[in-house]
């Protein structure tokens, strides 16, 4: 008996798997390219508790990004890079109307989950404390016929 207890962790390290060993490693996402960003683009952003915060429209092309929200005058200007199947961009200090008094930066990553859709998340941080949060967003949207 006691050779069978000791047996036993033999037996179960030699077992055989059930997952057959011919199986593909799933595809990686394809890259973004200047094609999937470079045009204007529609859509809404919400906060982490999905209220909308407002609706904005963006025209890209080059690692640039000029973008509108209904309501607040001034346009913004964004540069973005690309990061595998993402895009990564980010807005220089600004003041926005959302954050009264304060100079604030973005962050953003975006994906084109199918042709002419994107969504994505952002942070907007205070300008002098980039490692701060003042808010945390997601955001959806279509591109322009």
């Amino acid at each position: 008996m006691r050779r069978l207890v000791l047996l036993l962790p033999l037996l179960a390290g030699c077992a055989k798997s059930d997952a057959p060993k011919d199986q593909a490693a799933p595809a990686a996402p394809a890259a973004m390219s200047e094609a999937d960003i470079a045009g204007t683009w529609t859509g809404s952003f919400y906060n982490a508790k999905d209220s909308l915060l407002g609706h904005w429209t963006q025209v890209c092309a080059g690692g640039t990004c000029h973008g509108t929200t209904e309501g607040q005058p001034d346009t913004v200007v964004s540069t973005y890079a690309f990061g595998a199947d993402s895009t990564v961009g980010s807005v220089a200090a600004m003041k926005n109307p959302l954050f009264p008094g304060l100079m604030v930066t973005e962050r953003w990553v975006s994906r084109v989950p199918s042709a002419g859709k994107v969504t994505g998340t952002g942070t907007f941080m205070l300008a002098d404390k980039p490692d701060s949060v003042v808010l945390r967003f997601r955001f959806e949207g279509a591109r322009k016929p």
